[in-house]
């Protein structure tokens, strides 16, 4: 008798172990947790196609949307805040690039009926004013394309200072866009003014919007989706602290206000340079820019200037 059919008959548990493999092998397929389909992306595909030829078509939860702003809180994770991010940072199995300066991060949020969705939270400061926010939210498995038919309902806006369509294919699309918004408007403000003001950090009176939303077909009428909202500080600088009410950064008096419409102009340009190296990005695409170009393209008008100090340095 061999030593394999010797432990067969003597290990009774053992050879339960062996029978579960299967069922469970299984099941890892159909129910993928997050973090095995960020490591293994073909799992999220199979399971797609597990679920679409069973019947098992989730509806979204409300709120629970890749680009809902309004909807539940999910489960929030506080991070700590003294971690310094640059360049770019791995973010739903693909690659966030971050813009100049020093980024921390705040929390994460994981949404969906299955945590599919992935929400990162971050900022930055200069002294104890916040100069940035950054709210990224990004599929990590291919979700219906139900959940998103909205999703480029922000680039439409009349409101906007600019708007730029780049791809417009359903379910494909990419665009981007620069707005005024006040801070109290910003998905979470609650959690994130009271997480700031923990820290002694100020959050300024009005922010300038710039978004970017991209989707991918998946397969199955399912698609790849992120989101990218940076809210940049435009009431640090001395032409511009003086205009610390959202009257001033109104679209239809904007013109009245050279110091504001200055700085929406920079934001315009910088931001249709940056939505591209935030598409490579999302196709874990780094090397389609060199690192000089990511640099100079990565200077927003609320960075801080080089050479000057940060509270978490």
């Amino acid at each position: 008798m061999s030593a394999f059919s010797r432990l067969w008959h003597r290990a009774p548990a053992w050879r339960l172990c062996l029978y579960l493999i299967v069922p469970f092998g299984v099941l890892t397929c159909i129910f993928p947790p997050a973090y095995l389909t960020r490591l293994l992306p073909r799992l999220a595909t199979l399971s797609t196609t597990i679920h679409n030829r069973l019947g098992m078509h989730d509806a979204p939860a409300e709120g629970d949307g890749a680009t809902d702003g309004n909807g539940g809180d999910g489960v929030i994770t506080m991070m700590p805040i003294t971690d310094r991010l640059t360049k770019a940072i791995p973010f739903a199995g693909r690659i966030l690039p971050l813009p100049a300066g020093v980024w921390h991060p705040v929390m994460n949020v994981i949404n969906g009926p299955h945590g599919e969705v992935l929400e990162n939270v971050l900022v930055r400061v200069e002294g104890h004013v916040v100069t940035g926010l950054i709210g990224a939210e990004g599929s990590t498995q291919p979700v219906p394309e139900t959940a998103i038919t909205s999703i480029d309902s922000s680039c439409h806006d009349d409101r906007n200072f600019m708007s730029r369509v780049l791809s417009a294919h359903p379910p494909a699309m990419e665009c981007w866009f620069t707005a005024a918004v006040y801070p109290a408007s910003i998905n979470r403000t609650a959690i994130i003014a009271t997480r700031l003001k923990e820290e002694g950090f100020i959050l300024p009176p009005v922010f300038l919007k710039a978004g970017w939303s991209y989707s991918t077909p998946a397969g199955d009428h399912n698609v790849n989706v992120e989101t990218v909202t940076i809210f940049l500080n435009p009431v640090n600088t001395d032409s511009t602290k003086m205009l610390r009410t959202p009257e001033f950064w109104n679209k239809d008096t904007l013109g009245q206000q050279p110091a504001a419409a200055d700085f929406v102009k920079r934001t315009n340009t910088w931001m249709a340079g940056w939505a591209q190296v935030l598409h490579d990005g999302f196709n874990s695409d780094m090397l389609a820019s060199s690192e000089e170009q990511r640099a100079r393209l990565s200077r927003d008008p609320a960075a801080t200037p080089p050479g000057q100090g940060n509270p978490l340095d």
